[in-house]
């Protein structure tokens, strides 16, 4: 994988096709493709580790109940899951209710954030009825 971006090119810019057209001749254009080529030259030791959240022993499975409650709150409001919230976000979540993360803000929290703490606290649970999920307000 290094050695595919080892070399970056206006070519290889110009092929993201999240990026206008001609993006790749811009001043900013420029920019990125020097700001890559200076990261693909920083010696990896010297990096900072990452700050990834500890999850618990049943973290995962945390985190896969939450993508079931974001993939129906996804379906139910026809927004896609990924605007919502990233996989990131739900582990983030999963161990800590305060975490950082837009998936606990605005609508997004009014939209799936509350119910992904009510989740993970037990007081909302996931069931199948009629070959259906559906969520159960629990006490």
């Amino acid at each position: 994988m290094r050695s595919a971006i080892s070399r970056p090119t206006p070519q290889r810019l110009a092929a993201l096709r999240s990026l206008p057209r001609g993006f790749e001749r811009s001043k900013w254009g420029q920019d990125i493709l020097e700001a890559v080529k200076r990261g693909v030259a920083r010696d990896p030791a010297g990096l900072p580790p990452l700050d990834r959240p500890r999850q618990s022993a049943n973290g995962s499975a945390t985190v896969e109940l939450l993508k079931v409650l974001l993939r129906m709150t996804s379906e139910r409001y026809g927004v896609a899951a990924r605007v919502i919230a990233t996989v990131d976000d739900l582990e983030r979540i999963a161990s800590d209710d305060r975490a950082e993360v837009a998936a606990l803000r605005g609508w997004r929290r009014e939209m799936f954030g509350d119910r992904a703490i009510a989740l993970k606290r037990g007081h909302l649970a996931l069931a199948v009825e009629k070959g259906r999920v559906i969520t159960v307000e629990r006490g």
